[in-house]
C-alpha cells in the first residue's frame, strides 16, 4: 500500500502529508532489525529474541498506518498555526496528537523521523504558472484559490485575442476537445501538471496543497458535500440572474427583479439552515472560508457593481427590505475577503466590459 501510494502518478495522491507516512511504512522492515557494529558489513543482522521482531514490525506498521491517517486528516481539517499566510506544516509530535484525537495511540520512535521529509512533494510542484486574463469571472475562481492556499505561483496574463503558443500548448495538452479554442485559466506545476477550468483548478489546488493556506474545505464528508450542495443552488439562482435582469427592460424587468428577490430569499435561507462549522464566522462554513464562497465570489462582485450602475438596483437596500440578514452578512463577508478584493476587476473596467451587452 506504501508503494502504491508513492507511485500513484497522480499527484493530489502524493501529499506531502502522506509521503512522510509512507517513508514511515517503508521504514519498518529496516527498525524491525538490530545491526550488530562488531560485524563489518551493515547488512548483517543478529536476530532478536523470538517474536521481539514481529512485535515491533506490529507496532511500526500501526503507528505508520495511524500517522498516515492522520496525516490525511490534516489536509481536511484547520489548522493550528500560520505564518504569513502559510499553515505550520504538520511534525510528528503534533499529528501524533491528532492520532491520539481519533483515539489511537502512536510510538514515534517507530516511525523513525520520517516525517521530517514533509513538504518536499509539495516544493516540486512549486512555483505554479497561472495563465488568465484578468477579467474572466470564471478565471478568477481559480485566482481567488491561488491566493487563499498562498503557493508560490507565476501569473502570466494572456491575451485572448492573440493567444500565445505556449497557453495554447498548455490548454490543448489538458482538453479533450480535437480542435480545442483555448481559454482561461490554465495552470501548470513545475513538475508538470496541467489543469484546467476553474472550479476543476480550485478543487485541485485544494487537494493537491492540503499543508498550504486556507482548506478551502471543512473536515467532514457531510460539511463538504453542503459545500456542493450549495455551489449547485447558487448557480441556480444567482448563477444567470444577473445577465437576465441587466438585459431585461419594460414590464420583463419587473418580472426578472421579482425573480431575483426569490432568489435571494433561497440563499438566505440556505444559509440560515445550512451553516456549519463554529457557528460564529459569516461564511457558510461558520469561520472558513470554502469553495462555496470561491465560487460565489466573482457573480457576487459583479452584481454589487453592476446592478446599481445600470438598473438602479441596490442589493444592500433590497437585502434588507427583504429581511435577509444572514444573506447580506455572508455577502458583506465574501466582498471583503482579501484574496476576493485583490482578484477583482475594478469597478469602471467592469462597468465597460458590461456596457455592450447591456445596450445592444
Amino acid at each position: 500500500q506504501a508503494t502504491a501510494l508513492e507511485l500513484d502518478p497522480r499527484p493530489h495522491r502524493r501529499a506531502p502529508a502522506m509521503l512522510c507516512a509512507v517513508d514511515a511504512m517503508k521504514g519498518v522492515a529496516a527498525r524491525s532489525r538490530r545491526v550488530d557494529p562488531r560485524d563489518g558489513l551493515a547488512a548483517t543482522t543478529r536476530p532478536r529474541p523470538e517474536g521481539a521482531g514481529r512485535a515491533l514490525r506490529h507496532r511500526a506498521a500501526v503507528s505508520a498506518a495511524v500517522l498516515l491517517v492522520a496525516a490525511w486528516s490534516w489536509g481536511h481539517g484547520p489548522r493550528t498555526a500560520a505564518v504569513s499566510g502559510n499553515a505550520c506544516p504538520p511534525s510528528a509530535d503534533n499529528l501524533a496528537v491528532r492520532a491520539g484525537a481519533m483515539g489511537a495511540k502512536v510510538d514515534l520512535s517507530s516511525a523513525g523521523g520520517a516525517l521530517s521529509a514533509m513538504g518536499a512533494a509539495a516544493d516540486a510542484a512549486l512555483p505554479i504558472t497561472f495563465w488568465n486574463s484578468g477579467s474572466c469571472p470564471f478565471a478568477q475562481r481559480a485566482w481567488i484559490a491561488l491566493e487563499e492556499k498562498a503557493v508560490p505561483y507565476k501569473f502570466v496574463k494572456v491575451d485572448l485575442s492573440a493567444k500565445s503558443a505556449d497557453f495554447v500548448a498548455a490548454y490543448a495538452s489538458v482538453s479533450p476537445a480535437s480542435n480545442p479554442q483555448a481559454k482561461v485559466p490554465v495552470v501548470q506545476t513545475a513538475d508538470g501538471y496541467t489543469m484546467i477550468e476553474s472550479d476543476v483548478v480550485a478543487e485541485y489546488l485544494c487537494e493537491r496543497f492540503p499543508e498550504y493556506g486556507t482548506p478551502l474545505m471543512p473536515s467532514s464528508a457531510e460539511q463538504r458535500a453542503r459545500v456542493r450542495l450549495f455551489i449547485a443552488t447558487f448557480d441556480q439562482t444567482l448563477g444567470g440572474a444577473l445577465v437576465s435582469l441587466l438585459r431585461a427592460g419594460g414590464d420583463e424587468f419587473f418580472e426578472e427583479l421579482a425573480a431575483l428577490e426569490g432568489h435571494l430569499q433561497t440563499l438566505n435561507k440556505f444559509l440560515r439552515s445550512h451553516t456549519d462549522g463554529d457557528g460564529k464566522g459569516p461564511f457558510l462554513c461558520g469561520g472558513l472560508f470554502s469553495l462555496a464562497e470561491v465560487h460565489a465570489a466573482p457573480m457576487v462582485q459583479r452584481m454589487f457593481v453592476t446592478l446599481p450602475h445600470f438598473k438602479g438596483v441596490n442589493l444592500r437596500t433590497l437585502l434588507k427590505k427583504l429581511g435577509l440578514g444572514r444573506l447580506r452578512t455572508w455577502f458583506d463577508a465574501v466582498l471583503a475577503r482579501p484574496s476576493v478584493v485583490k482578484t477583482g476587476v475594478p469597478e469602471q473596467d467592469l462597468i465597460r466590459s458590461f456596457e455592450q451587452m447591456v445596450n445592444s
